[in-house]
């Protein structure tokens, strides 16, 4: 015999044994955390993206990473400029 209950954020599984059987009885609950789900992961999953397409940064040689900061260095005098 299994019954469950269920909320937005929780889950209740119970099994109870046949009367006389000597097996024990179970209670399995999952817990989600709907603000975190909702709110916090998108962030976590969009910032994960983002540093492993950055990572490749680290891997420049000196020529390239000069060229890198001096590009963008122009690009802020530019904006700077306008």
């Amino acid at each position: 015999m299994a019954a469950t209950m269920t909320s937005p954020s929780a889950r209740k599984r119970s099994r109870k044994p046949p009367p006389g059987s000597a097996s024990p009885a179970r209670l399995t609950v999952e817990t989600h955390d709907l603000i975190w789900e909702t709110l916090y992961a998108p962030i976590g999953k969009s910032i994960t993206f983002l540093t492993e397409r950055i990572n490749i940064l680290q891997f420049l040689t000196i020529r390239r990473y000069l060229t890198l900061v001096f590009v963008a260095l122009v690009l802020l005098l530019l904006v700077l400029a306008i």
